[in-house]
């Protein structure tokens, strides 16, 4: 990982070596207030199951089910990892559309996260008691972030359509068609249209 003015220039997770992904790791734990607790070896599987463009925002680690989970926040999703002791992975993963709460409790040592989504709900235990604020906080910034990117994308689409003139005389026509034009206004704005 290198810095570049200020900003820190994301690693291909893809190509890293072990060195890179633990700097990444030590520095997302920090990010998270997170200890990471026995989940190295979780996050050095990240890049063999990591989509196209996929890269960490925070991560968190806790007991779910009696094992000890890596939680990961991603641009696309959460992904819970256990890589087990000597062999096996259990994994899974929630695309951050499908989300459809994101809790967290502190208690007087630690603290637990609360994922739920496609009628499913995750609970992670034993959780740093300093990283369950940041780490949800994180969850729910990534989910409104992708509704806001898929909003403006639908308003991208829907203005160019506006811009049809095809479709702009449809609308013209059917105004017209409602009395809410009259003939001379439609005239002027398909004269304006058709350039």
């Amino acid at each position: 990982m290198k810095e570049i003015k200020g900003a820190v220039e994301m690693i291909d997770y893809k190509t890293a070596t072990k060195a890179e992904l633990l700097a990444e790791f030590e520095r997302l734990k920090k990010l998270s207030n997170d200890d990471g607790f026995f989940t190295k070896k979780e996050f050095l599987h990240f890049p063999q199951i990591a989509m196209p463009g996929e890269a960490p925002i925070a991560v968190s680690s806790g007991k779910m089910d009696g094992k000890t989970w890596l939680i990961i926040l991603t641009n696309h999703r959460v992904i819970f990892l256990d890589k087990g002791i000597f062999f096996g992975l259990k994994q899974v993963a929630l695309d951050l559309s499908h989300i459809s709460s994101v809790g967290g409790e502190t208690k007087f040592l630690s603290g637990e996260i609360t994922i739920a989504a496609d009628g499913h709900t995750y609970t992670v235990e034993n959780v740093s008691k300093k990283g369950v604020v940041p780490f949800t906080n994180m969850v729910k910034q990534a989910i409104e972030e992708l509704k806001q990117s898929k909003e403006q994308s639908t308003n991208t689409q829907q203005n160019a359509a506006s811009n049809d003139p095809f479709e702009q005389l449809e609308r013209l026509a059917s105004l017209k068609e409602k009395g809410i034009i009259t003939e001379e206004e439609f005239q002027a704005q398909k004269a304006k249209i058709l350039g």
